[in-house]
This record gives structure tokens, sequence and C-alpha cells, in this order.
């Protein structure tokens, strides 16, 4: 495949490049081409008249667009431009398709959705552009495709507008322009593949804070349980809803979402008080408030830039926060470069969100860096299946060095004058959070990790699947609830540092049977809970069935064998979390009594 892009400032630039494209061996030898459009003219009348140019000269391609903060290309940016990228696929297909929710209903639009797609072969992801994330539908459809395809990138951008458009309209189109809609665009072909990645670099301070009263899912209406505004007022010292915005925009929220983390910006506070954000916030997550550093962001972003550099890329998208671009200002230049270094047709846009869903992790993002790459192979075994792992200081549940960290805060790079006030108080910041970080993280650990088999204690597995009722109550999630048989034997056979080496070890082996969004904890003694998202009974009844023959299998140096029993329970619609454990717990039991070493995944009621 090919990519070509061009920054256009009237339709003559457009029909040139156009023109362009069309005489070329790219184009005419395309299976499929794709035309994608980042504007800054939220102007019905003028999207349709280039959209209308684009399809007389290539009438293969497919469009899809959206109005933006700002559009850049080949590393450059300029206000009240277009830019158009065009990706000229040899091997591949694409399907566009769109839906107008104001006369779409979100069932039909997914059935339309699901219908179109179910004859493609080899689907490879999902391009999204669409209005207002805080829309039910926008959110709907989005949890509705990457539940269906858990293992493919689903990547894009909400459409903004920009500083000087005066109408703040927001707009996505393909084949019709839609103010409150959605463009997806299908990539399928036995030999492309798609690199999908992010990059934030802000980094977490202070406590701990959680949703306590949320309205629609991103409207947060008290935080600890005290009014939200409070918390701005408390820690930055904004007090009013006059810009309010530009106040609390460098100090986004961090919530972590499987192993990934992501921010949120607040774009309102309401005269009762309330936050409102345009993407989801669950009741019940918890967040911390974070700082940037321009060097660490930038760091990380060029470390992503030479990631893709690796690849071989035949095109390379980018979808960058506004929030991003607002705080970097003129160092912004310096990412959109380094990406266009490496790849000179990259394109993309300043947007007011970014579209990350992948391997069942990610979401809806703020202030983040969304890089997608494309390259169609000879086969689809030419390539090595790897993902970016962002050097960020901040997880879950481990322990870190702070020496192992680069020093991405060097900012006193030329020593013939003095270093700037702000440069040295984000530098103070990045210290002094690293110091509390760190001593917070081990006071988690204590807090939160079973002491002897390095899992989740009772209590933080609890509060995992509390979680879990509360954000998702109508979606399918499963426990499996197991213990040792006849572990008192053991430790009164063997002794207790048997015993002890007898849970690490089972422990261990559990946790390498479940997948990367599962968590296992010790429930307490020898028993354990693990916890299932996203899943079907049959896919809990086959983990289960799989950690007991692999325990069942392990040998040992003074004990013959060792098994367990486990209980698999699913959630039902009025489950509180007292019925859904003396559920799993009365199928353990009934596996207990009935010849241990097996699984109970039903009972009488089922």
């Amino acid at each position: 495949m090919k990519q070509k892009t061009c920054i256009i400032y009237d339709i003559f630039d457009a029909v040139k490049f156009l023109d362009d494209i069309k005489k070329s061996p790219d184009y005419l030898n395309a299976k499929a081409v794709l035309v994608n459009i980042f504007t800054e003219r939220a102007q019905p009348d003028y999207i349709s008249y280039l959209s209308d140019r684009i399809r007389q000269r290539l009438p293969k391609a497919q469009i899809s667009g959206l109005t933006c903060h700002l559009g850049f290309a080949h590393g450059s940016r300029d206000s009240k431009s277009s830019v158009l990228t065009v990706l000229c696929f040899y091997k591949s297909e694409i399907q566009v398709c769109e839906y107008d929710f104001s006369k779409d209903s979100i069932e039909s639009a997914k059935e339309n959705f699901f219908n179109q797609i179910k004859n493609f072969s080899d689907l490879k992801g999902f391009q999204i552009f669409t209005t207002k994330f805080k829309n039910n539908f926008t959110n709907d459809f989005l949890n509705s495709i990457t539940r269906e395809f858990k293992d493919l990138p689903v990547f894009g951008a909400e459409a903004g507008y920009s500083d000087y458009d005066t109408v703040k309209k927001q707009y996505v189109f393909g084949n019709s322009i839609y103010d409150d809609g959605i463009t997806i665009t299908c990539f399928s072909g036995e030999c492309l593949k798609i690199y999908a990645e992010s990059t934030l670099g802000w980094t977490p301070i202070g406590r701990k804070m959680k949703a306590t009263e949320v309205i629609d899912n991103h409207i947060i209406k008290t935080i600890d349980n005290q009014p939200a505004g409070e918390i701005y007022k408390k820690y930055l010292g904004v007090h009013s809803s006059k810009f309010f915005v530009e106040n609390t925009c460098e100090f986004p929220f961090m919530i972590q979402r499987g192993n990934k983390w992501i921010a949120r910006i607040p774009v309102k506070k309401d005269k009762n008080g309330y936050i409102h954000f345009t993407a989801d916030i669950y009741k019940g997550e918890s967040f911390l408030f974070s700082y940037g550093s321009k060097n660490n962001i930038l760091n990380h972003s060029f470390k992503l830039a030479e990631y893709m550099s690796q690849k071989n890329l035949d095109g390379l998208l980018l979808h960058v926060c506004k929030n991003r671009h607002m705080y970097l200002k003129e160092a912004e230049d310096l990412e959109i470069e380094a990406f266009s270094n490496y790849y000179r047709e990259t394109a993309g846009c300043f947007a007011f969100g970014e579209i990350l869903y992948k391997n069942n992790n990610g979401g809806i993002y703020s202030s983040a860096l969304i890089a997608v790459g494309f390259r169609e192979l000879e086969n689809d075994n030419n390539y090595t299946e790897d993902c970016f792992i962002e050097n960020n200081r901040y997880g879950e549940n481990l322990i870190s060095d702070i020496n192992k960290y680069e020093d991405d805060f060097s900012i006193n790079v030329n020593e013939k004058e003095p270093i700037p006030f702000e440069n040295r108080l984000v530098n103070f910041l990045h210290a002094t959070s690293s110091d509390l970080y760190l001593a917070n993280l081990k006071l988690e650990e204590a807090a939160t990790i079973d002491g002897l088999t390095k899992i989740f204690n009772r209590k933080k597995i609890s509060e995992r699947i509390s979680y879990e009722l509360n954000k998702r109550e109508k979606e399918k999630i499963n426990i499996i609830m197991f213990d040792i048989d006849n572990f008192k034997h053991i430790n009164d056979t063997y002794g207790h540092d048997m015993g002890d080496e007898v849970l690490v070890k089972i422990a261990e082996t559990a946790k390498n049977c479940i997948r990367r969004q599962d968590s296992i904890g010790r429930w307490g003694g020898e028993e354990f809970m693990i916890l299932l998202p996203h899943s079907q009974k049959t896919e809990a009844v086959k983990i289960a069935e799989r950690i007991r023959q692999e325990i069942q299998n392990l040998t040992w140096d003074k004990i013959k064998q060792v098994t367990i029993s486990l209980g698999v329970a699913q959630i039902r619609e009025k489950d509180n979390l007292q019925t859904f454990y003396k559920r799993v717990d009365n199928r353990l039991y009934y596996a207990k009594q009935h010849g241990k070493n097996c699984v109970t995944y039903q009972d009488l009621e089922d």
C-alpha cells in the first residue's frame, strides 16, 4: 500500500493533488482507496463540495472525515486549512459504514453494522470518527464493537472545532455529513497489519480519589462524598466556573482501565458544582490528579515514533488531543515532526478526544497521542507480534526502583542562561512526586497484596468485583472460587513450610492460566477467588478446567499430587455482591462434597 498526504488551503489545491493521485500507479493498481479528511472548516457546504470533488476524481475512493481543532501533515500544521490523506491498498479491502443518531436508533444501527461486516474475512481493525463521546449512542456502539472484536484494534477520534470557529459545531462525514453520528472504516485483508499504540506522558500526583456519585457516566456529582467542584478549589485554587477549562486542563485525572492509564479533562463546571467530562467515568472508579512535564511527554512520544519507525510502515495516522496541543504549544511541532521524520506522509489532527481499544484494554482517551501504522505484507507470517510499552512511572502493585528511570527531566540543556522557573518547578514536582509515589506503592502493596502468594488479598479482589458490578451491570461477569483439597493434611503431614510452598505455587499456576484482564486474589487460608469480566459462562468453565488440570499435573518433591475443587458462577440481573458470592461458594461446596478435583458450574436453579 501507499499513502499520499497534502495540506490544502482551497479547492484548487485539492483538485491538483487529486489529479496527481488519479494518474499515479498507486491509485491505478489499488484494490481499495480510503481518503481521510481532517478539516478545521466546520461548514457543511464546504465539506460537501470537497467530498464531491474527491468522488469525481477518485471514483475508487471511499471517504471518512471529521472536523477538528487543527490538522497537520508532513510534520507541519497550518491554521485555516484542511488535510487530505489518501491510503491506497493493493491487497486489502475497506468498507466505510456511517450512522446518523438523530435518525437511527442504536439497535437498528448496530444491527445494520454487524450485518454489513459479517461476510468480511480477515478483519484487522476499525477506524472510528464520531461526534460527542458523552452521547449514549456512541458509547453503546463502541462497547458493542469492542466486545465483539476483542482482539482487533479500534482507533480514531472525536470531532472538534477550531478556536476561531464561532459556530462551535462538530461534524463527521462519509457519503453524508452528521452533527450527531459516527463513521466506521473497516479494514480487512490477510496481508494487512495494523499497529495501533498510544502515549500519554502525564505523571500522577497526590492521593487516590473516588467518584462516589456520577450522572450518566460522564458527570461527577461528588468525589469522596464531597461536592466535585471542591476538589479543584482545594488543590488548584479554582473557585468559579469562568475559565474553568483553561484553569484545569493541565491537570487531568488519571484512571486505570485494564493495564492502561487514561486521562480525563473536565469541560465544564455547572451551577451545581458538578464536573462534566466528554468521556466516560463510572461510579466507584478511582483516579488521581496528574501534571505534565513537557520534556517527559515529548520523550515518550519520541520513543513511540522510534517504535513505529521499526515497522517499515506503508501508512501512518496520528490522533492527538487538543489539550496536548494547548499545553505543549510550540513544542508540539517537535512531537509531530518526530513521526514525520520517520514516515514523511504522516497525517492527522488535534481532536477533542482519542479512541484506542486493543486486547481488552484502553478506551476513550484524553490528553493522549494515538499512532496508527499500516503495512501490507507478502503474507501474514512475516511480522513479529508485539506492542509498545510506555515507560511510565505508574503501574499497579509494582514496587519499582527509582534508579532505573531515565533522566527525562534534564532541563538544564543550555548552561549559558538560567533555567526558567517553570522548568525548575516541574522538575521539583517530578522528584517529590516520585518519592511520594514509591512510598505509596509500598503502602498499597501492603494493603492490597497477599504477602505470601503476591496476588491480591481479599479486600482488593472484593473491590475489583464490586467495581465491575457497578460499572457493567448488564454485561457478562463470571467468578471462580477454588480451594486446595486436603490442605490440612498437607500442613499436618509435611509441615507449614510445605503448605506455604503449595499456596505459592498454586497461586502462580492459576495466575498464569487466566487472561490479562482477569484478576486473582487469595480469599482466605487455602481459598482463592478469580474475577473474569467480559466473559461467557462457557469461557469461564474452560478457564476453571484449565486451572484444575494444570494444578493436578504439578510435580512436588515430597507430595505425590495436589488437587483443587472449583465453583463457577455467572452474574445474574438481580444479583448483589452477597448473592453472587453465595452462589459461587455453594458450587465450590458441592464440588468438595462430590469427589473433589472437579469443577461445578451449575446448581438446581440452573
